[in-house]
């Protein structure tokens, strides 16, 4: 895994949003202060791509940030891959994972710039996490065993219990293969032990049916015997239904004829109602008829009034047609007239709308004034507080700088004081007439006052440096609360140019409504009154109106009246129904002779439908007395069918079961021959099963893998003796311990073990006994062994590595010969970080990661040397 950009927001000391590129960096130390945010780099690698670091869930979050958010792309074997992790407080973290595709031929900057990212990302978080792990090939522990030398985590390997180091390091020479070609034998083996089961389970069942052979053929016969017998008894009962049946389809032809003549006497019955129908319909008309001949002088009396009516309307059509040709010509007048009132009521309109708008702009000038002062008032505060902020950030510096020379003079004062304990103990000590301290003749009264005079100089001191203790704590507290109180003002500069932007605002947005208010009431307001008095007295259109005054005129003169002609109108509307009348009338007297012919001849069709009705009543009801009497007399045709169906439905079962006690007995061969077929069978799958087991054991932790790890260890032994010689000058080698007897003196073989022993001067001692310095170079030289063999096995598996502590155990020698072996590994890794607080060694690498601790949280800065 190469990391080529390393994004970081809200994650532990990183506030504010943090970018690290990784692309042209090989060697680098990542620089800075205890405390800065070094560590939290390695930390955000582990987080975002295992989800865990060395705090977990919340506390990751940083302190003023809501959520915490870290993403890496890296290079894995030739792929490059995004992975983002997002958690916000107290919810569910949010993780991403893509793959680039496109050219991947070029350079890491190119195929990111051309690239398209397929999101890999699974349905579930824990599915997405396996996801990475099993495209990287390592967990967590195997990761920091590996590639990380993580702060605090330097032994992490070393002091693992020797089954867990058997194991990680099985993890880390990628050996988990194996484990899923073991998983793949005994899913293979029990998917065999399965289907030997399941033959198994067919053999039994065969023996059992194998087992009723007998009692199958006894069977056979009675069924046989039980069948003959329901064949007999059907067939009786078939001829006795024959006979049955033949009775009823004649009681059934019967019915026939019963239901033809219901239909004919219905239908006659039908016809004989609809003819009386008809003949009261025609008697009913004739006397419609009769009356309206009664009514002949008053219908022709007002036929003859309408056509007078016709007439007159005729003579007021002629008049209406003059005057509606001297109308016309009041149209264009009046639409003018129109159109000037419509112009001043639309002109009205938009007045008053600019009157309700000027009335609303002068109540928002009045809130807006309101605001306005609120705005200046929030103003000032606000420059007050920024005049506190700046008095607070003067007694801040002055706390500090009183701080500073309280914490520099007391080592000064401890020094002094001591000095002094000393030239006081030794005059106390001496008893000779000689100053012990310069050698020059001393009485004692001399000396007495010499040690007064000391010890008064040493109270003075000791007094200053309780008074500069009290001052550092009173200046802690101080500059904390002061700090405290600042970081509260913090936003004060940017809330005053907002109130002053706000202010301004505010001055311009009233000056322009005053200056809209003023318009309003120069022209507008006059205007209203204007156009207001004009609509009222009707002064619009003056000629119009004229025109229309002499065109009114001339039609007067006309002499046409309106509600007269309207009268004759509606009187010569309502008249129209006496033509109709007069037209029915006419009507009435031609037909009257045929109607009176029709009702004769539907009298005579009445009485001989009446005749044929009562022959067909009778005729049918003599067939129906016929049929009550067959049907009452014939049998139960329904019980016998129900008899015969439980008799074929009993013979059916028979032979149902008849077939299946023969096929019962016939299989009884066949079964013979496949339990010799399942015999063989099972003894294939007996040996395949054998197989397997061997496969297991083969690929288990104590075959193949075990001896992979016996070939490795001698390799891994060799590089780590090699720099440990260099680290150490020769004085210390390791040897790894495989096996080892069990504390049962009773068994003869050796347990599987993974022990670690060191030798020295001193002679061989397990590595548990070491500590310090030496510990830690016996850590390096194996942690560095491990990724240096790695490197070289698993090719771009483990191609970065970061060491996070160590330095501050080892001597200027010791360090130098740290350098020299993180020099000698550089060729095989594509990524190598040390993280480092000292600062002589920092000139030693060719790049540089600074980080520092700032008001918005820990900042980054790479600097190419």
């Amino acid at each position: 895994m190469i990391p080529l950009y390393l994004t970081i927001s809200g994650f532990l000391s990183y506030r504010e949003p943090a970018e690290l590129d990784f692309s042209a960096v090989e060697l680098a130390c990542i620089a800075g202060h205890n405390g800065a945010g070094k560590s939290s780099l390695l930390d955000a690698i582990t987080w975002v791509l295992f989800g865990q670091a060395r705090k977990r869930d919340d506390s990751l979050i940083n302190a003023q940030s809501s959520l915490a958010k870290v993403g890496l792309v890296f290079e894995y074997e030739g792929n490059i891959y995004s992975v983002q992790r997002t958690r916000q407080r107290e919810k569910t973290t949010l993780l991403e994972f893509h793959i680039l595709q496109g050219d991947d031929t070029g350079p890491p900057d190119r195929r990111l710039a051309t690239g398209v990212w397929k999101p890999l990302t699974e349905r579930t978080l824990r599915d997405t996490e396996a996801r990475i792990q099993q495209m990287l090939r390592m967990d967590y522990e195997t990761f920091i065993n590996a590639s990380f030398f993580l702060q605090g985590k330097a032994d992490q390997f070393t002091q693992q219990r020797p089954g867990d180091r058997k194991r990680i390091l099985g993890s880390i020479l990628g050996l988990e293969a194996w484990e899923g070609y073991r998983q793949r034998a005994a899913e293979q083996r029990k998917q065999v032990e399965a289907e030997l089961t399941r033959k198994d389970g067919q053999l039994q069942e065969i023996g059992a049916e194998l087992a009723e052979e007998t009692e199958r053929r006894e069977r056979l016969k009675v069924l046989e015997k039980d069948l003959q017998q329901a064949s007999q008894q059907r067939q009786m009962q078939e001829d006795a239904l024959q006979a049955i049946r033949q009775a009823a389809a004649a009681r059934q032809e019967q019915e026939k004829l019963v239901r033809v003549l219901e239909r004919q006497a219905g239908a006659s019955a039908a016809r004989l109602e609809a003819l009386r129908m008809s003949l009261g319909e025609r008697r009913s008309e004739l006397q419609a008829k009769l009356d309206q001949l009664g009514r002949a002088a008053e219908i022709e009396a007002a036929y003859a009034e309408w056509q007078r009516l016709r007439q007159e309307l005729e003579r007021w059509e002629t008049i209406a047609g003059q005057f509606r040709e001297q109308e016309k010509q009041r149209e264009a007048p009046r639409l003018e007239i129109q159109a000037g009132r419509s112009r001043l009521e639309q002109e009205l309109e938009t007045l008053l709308a600019q009157q309700t708008s000027a009335a609303a702009q002068q109540a928002e000038a009045a809130e807006l004034a309101a605001q306005q002062a609120a705005a200046h008032l929030a103003l000032q505060a606000a420059e007050a507080r920024l005049a506190q902020r700046q008095e607070l950030d003067a007694g801040l510096q002055t706390a500090r700088q009183r701080q500073a020379e309280a914490r520099a003079e007391n080592p000064r004062l401890k020094a002094e004081m001591d000095a002094l304990k000393t030239r006081i103990d030794r005059l106390s000590a001496a008893g000779g007439a000689e100053c012990p301290l310069c050698g020059q003749p001393l009485a004692p009264a001399e000396r007495q006052a010499l040690v007064e005079q000391l010890n008064l100089q040493g109270r003075e001191m000791g007094d200053r440096y309780r008074a500069n203790q009290t001052a550092i704590q009173e200046c802690d507290a101080t500059v904390r609360a002061l700090e405290t109180q600042i970081q509260d003002l913090g936003q004060v500069e940017s809330e005053l140019r907002a109130r002053a932007q706000q202010e301004a605002q505010l001055q311009t947005r009233i000056q322009a409504l005053q200056e809209a208010a003023a318009a309003w009431q120069q022209r507008g307001a006059l205007r209203l009154v204007e156009v207001e008095s004009d609509l009222a007295n009707e002064r619009y259109a003056p000629e119009a109106r004229q025109q229309l005054a002499q065109i009114d005129a001339g039609l007067k003169a006309i002499g046409y009246d309106a509600e007269a002609h309207d009268g004759v109108r509606q009187a010569e509307l309502a008249g129209r129904a006496s033509q109709a009348e007069r037209q029915a009338l006419e009507t009435a007297r031609a037909a009257l002779a045929p109607l009176e012919r029709e009702i004769s001849d539907l009298s005579g069709q009445e009485s001989a439908l009446q005749v044929e009705y009562d022959r067909q009543q009778a005729e049918w009801q003599s067939a129906l007395a016929a049929f009550e009497q067959a049907r009452q007399s014939a049998p139960d045709l329904e019980s016998a069918e129900s008899a015969m169906l439980r008799l074929q439905e009993t013979e059916n079962r028979l032979r149902l079961e008849l077939g299946g006690a023969r096929q019962k007995v016939l299989v009884l061969e066949g079964l013979k021959r496949r339990r010799q077929e399942l015999e063989a069978q099972r003894e294939a799958l007996a040996v395949q099963i054998g197989r397997y087991k061997q496969l297991e054991r083969a690929f288990g932790k104590d075959g193949v893998p075990a001896l992979l790890i016996e070939q490795a260890l001698p390799e891994i032994e060799s590089r780590a003796n090699d720099l440990l010689a260099r680290l150490s000058d020769g004085a210390m080698s390791v040897r790894f311990v495989t096996q080892t007897a069990y504390k049962d003196k009773n068994r003869d073989d050796l347990r599987e073990t993974l022990d670690i022993q060191i030798s020295d001067s001193a002679g061989i001692r397990d590595y548990e006994l070491y500590s310090g310095g030496e510990a830690f170079r016996v850590n390096f030289a194996i942690r560095l062994a491990l990724s240096e063999v790695l490197a070289q096995r698993a090719g771009a598996r483990l191609q970065t590595l970061v060491i996070d502590e160590g330095f501050g155990s080892q001597d200027t020698q010791g360090r130098q010969r740290l350098i020299e072996a993180i020099n000698r590994v550089r060729p095989d890794f594509a990524r190598i970080l040390v993280i480092t607080h000292i600062d002589e060694l920092k000139d030693a690498f060719p790049t540089r990661i600074e980080v520092e601790k700032t008001d918005f949280g820990s900042a980054i800065r790479v600097l190419h040397l």
